[in-house]
């Protein structure tokens, strides 16, 4: 093997011969090939550099085999795809029967297997998973530890954070990103783990120290039909893993445990679990949370509000008691935990009212969402959302029906359409809403979110849910640029209030 490693603050730079990088894989390279030396491996045609290998995947969305010319025209080296469809006379190239399998493996030994040199945390669910690794996080960093995030609102190496384009990037991505923490001197990576991810295999090959579960509600069924599915998804997560950290508040997580077997921690709030907790009280600013593990016992104020946030702490806990960590030093992070963008973040340029964005997009996450916000014990909740186009049609009334149960005041309103009608999709969800003359069908987000602004007096609470963090709304095949925090912001200065942090 030739292998060959440089890194800067960007890149990871390799080499590697074919025929190591392919050994004992169902590939035919010619001699000439098997001696060939790539400089790199990727998916995108538009990142090839000089001497790299580029892999043609066929996607969903767009056929990569239709970016061969301009890879080799950038400098690729040889091409590695699929058979089906002509390939341009004279073009290097590698076929193989299915990419799914192989690109893991090749990417793995590419990076020269990163997850067996850090310790990675994978954590999937419906909803938390977001917050349950930041939190992960914030816990290992409070005992000096430097750990790395993959995951929706972005990819953290150590030394540049990467805006995410999917919760769980593939294969070739992950590991290189994992490679750059490696080389970054990263202890460990919270690693979300999506349904899709793991259905696709884009996950396959890392070594998962942990894996956990925090719920699962319904999502996605566009993709995996129906709720066994979408959780025989999930529950691959913990094939493999050294250690399992299982919800058992929630009903899948019950499931889960009967599935798996090896060395499992399970939390709960409800029941008999290694990791018993207490929210002994809880207001709009903090809580004061109770953990029991073995025979500790922990009392500690925790940063963030909100019931979901609970259940979010536990699953970080136990994950972190899974690698070792003391109960106390657990706490101890998790009481100097700070805000995740776009989960239940406050904006706050001192109206008399609250305002929250939050990322919730489902009926269970928006239950949770809007539970919290009723403890707190407003005047008067004013909620804004939608559902969005080219997902879950079923879930539209159900996410209609959680936001009825707790607001007082309803805008229903679009949230990436993508390429489905607005009109439509507002169509499909308001038999959920309960009591029509309490909402507001405001198509244009910007004007729904003035609206709500604009209506709430002092005392209430104004709830933007659906994009949290992002900032972008998705019209048809384009990305426009559009943030709920930023639109907030923007209402509340032309009412007349500054800035308070």
């Amino acid at each position: 093997m030739n292998f060959a490693i440089m890194s800067d603050n960007e890149k990871i730079y390799r080499s590697m011969i074919l025929s190591d990088l392919f050994e004992g894989l169902n590939v035919e390279l010619s001699k000439e090939n098997g001696k060939l030396e790539i400089s790199g491996i990727t998916v995108d045609s538009r990142t090839v550099q000089q001497g790299n290998l580029f892999i043609a995947v066929p996607g969903h969305s767009q056929d990569g085999r239709q970016y061969i010319s301009e890879a080799l025209s950038l400098g690729a080296s040889i091409v590695l795809t699929i058979a089906g469809k002509d390939i341009i006379a004279g073009v290097p190239v590698i076929l193989a029967d299915d990419l799914t399998e192989i690109l893991p493996i090749i990417a793995n030994r590419f990076y020269d297997f990163p997850s067996e040199k850090i310790k990675i945390a994978g954590v999937t669910g419906t909803n938390g998973k977001t917050t349950t690794a930041y939190l992960i996080e914030a816990i290992f960093d409070s005992v000096g530890e430097k750990w790395g995030k993959i995951g929706t609102v972005g990819y953290d190496t150590g030394s540049r954070v990467i805006p995410a384009q999917n919760t769980t990037p593939g294969p070739v991505d992950i590991q290189k990103l994992l490679a750059e923490m490696v080389e970054n001197d990263m202890d460990g990576c919270a690693m979300e783990v999506s349904s899709h991810a793991l259905e696709q295999g884009r996950s396959d090959g890392i070594n998962f120290f942990s894996a956990t579960f925090t719920n699962l509600t319904q999502d996605h069924l566009d993709y995996h039909e129906n709720m066994e599915k979408y959780f025989l998804a999930k529950a691959r997560l913990f094939e493999n893993a050294a250690r399992s950290i299982i919800n058992i508040d929630d009903d899948y997580g019950r499931k889960l445990l009967r599935r798996i077997a090896g060395d499992i921690i399970t939390y709960s709030f409800r029941r008999e679990a290694d990791l018993e907790c207490k929210a002994i009280s809880s207001d709009i600013d903090s809580s004061l949370l109770e953990f029991k593990y073995k025979d500790r016992l922990s009392r500690f104020r925790f940063p963030l509000p909100g019931i979901f946030n609970h259940l979010n702490a536990a699953a970080a806990a136990a994950t972190a008691l899974s690698f070792g960590l003391s109960l106390n030093d657990i706490t101890n992070g998790l009481s100097q935990a700070t805000t995740v963008p776009g989960r239940m973040q406050a904006v706050s340029f001192g109206q008399p009212f609250g305002v929250y964005v939050d990322y919730a997009h489902t009926p269970g996450a928006l239950e949770n969402l809007l539970k919290s916000i009723r403890s707190f014990e407003p005047d008067h909740i004013h909620v804004v959302f939608g559902c969005g186009g080219d997902r879950d049609v079923t879930k539209r009334p159900l996410m209609a029906m959680a936001v009825s149960k707790y607001a007082d005041f309803v805008y229903l309103t679009s949230d990436n359409p993508r390429t489905e009608d607005p009109d439509k999709i507002i169509k499909d969800t308001l038999p959920g809403i309960t009591d029509k003359k309490r909402c507001r069908v405001i198509e244009d987000r910007a004007l729904a979110i003035k609206a709500a602004i604009a209506s709430a007096k002092s005392g209430d609470i104004v709830v933007i849910a659906g994009k949290g963090h992002e900032e972008y709304q998705i019209v048809g095949a384009v990305k426009k640029y559009f943030s709920d925090i930023e639109a907030v912001k923007s209402e509340l200065r032309k009412l007349g209030y500054e800035n308070n942090g």
